[in-house]
């Protein structure tokens, strides 16, 4: 009998509690919107997009959520005109219980700002992507200059580009950029102490430190964790111990050594 009991108490109650949630989301449809509010990830302080320019977009797309039933607000529609803005990397549109429409947004991240040969400047962003800079927010990561002859466009996106055999030298410098400061991007030292990267004339790469004493000549993206680790035992071994204003120039291209010059 106990275990009749049991069985039966497994099959009503997950039934009572669907019968429960269907009415509350029957319910929900019904009810008017309370309020719209909106939620913005912002990794390292980014600030791209703020909550007031959203809700604005959104109102201008159907004059106030506020008061309307929940069953005549389309959230795709709220979603794709959120996606639309240009700062936006995606978003999520829902509904709570208790009659509150939320969005939750995650901005386009820059990892680096390029200044290229005509004095352009943009950002690459985390997806690899060209994005314009903004008249309200300056993002704080490494700067790019030299010879950079890549232009801003729209459309541009580095998994777009052809094969790595097809590549353009400025398309060439783009994607070698991209892995450079993607791996300096994941080491808490390398983000932190390496301030800008210049581009030279033959697509190699030269790092400015954030203290300014010395340029590190990494030449290629070849064999980077091998370079970055000379480099870091140098600093450790050897500046530590001469100072760091000794030398101008540290250079790491040569396999098995680093050749300073004053």
């Amino acid at each position: 009998m106990k275990k009749v009991l049991v069985i039966i108490l497994y099959i009503l109650i997950p039934a009572g509690v669907f019968l429960l949630l269907s009415f509350a989301v029957e319910s929900n449809k019904t009810m008017p919107c309370r309020s719209f509010s909106v939620n913005i990830d912002q990794p390292h302080g980014m600030r791209f997009v703020d909550s007031a320019e959203v809700v604005k977009k959104v109102y201008a797309l159907m004059d106030t959520l506020e008061g309307r039933v929940m069953k005549d607000i389309s959230l795709n529609r709220i979603s794709e005109r959120i996606n639309a803005m240009y700062y936006v990397q995606d978003s999520r549109v829902y509904r709570s219980i208790d009659g509150h429409v939320m969005a939750d947004i995650k901005q386009r991240i820059p990892i680096v700002r390029i200044v290229n040969t005509l004095n352009e400047t943009y950002y690459l962003d985390e997806s690899g992507r060209l994005m314009r800079t903004s008249d309200k927010f300056t993002a704080r990561v490494p700067v790019a200059t030299g010879f950079i002859h890549t232009r801003y466009a729209h459309d541009f996106s580095l998994n777009e580009l052809a094969d790595e055999n097809k590549l353009s030298r400025s398309e060439r410098v783009m994607k070698d950029l991209n892995e450079l400061i993607r791996y300096m991007g994941n080491d808490p030292f390398w983000s932190a102490w390496i301030d800008q990267v210049y581009v030279t004339s033959h697509g190699e790469f030269e790092l400015i430190p954030r203290n300014g004493v010395h340029v590190v000549k990494l030449g290629g993206v070849e064999d980077m964790e091998e370079k970055f680790e000379k480099l870091l035992k140098f600093y450790r071994n050897g500046l530590t111990h001469v100072g760091w204003a000794s030398y101008s120039t540290i250079n790491l291209k040569y396999k098995n050594q680093v050749v300073c010059s004053k």
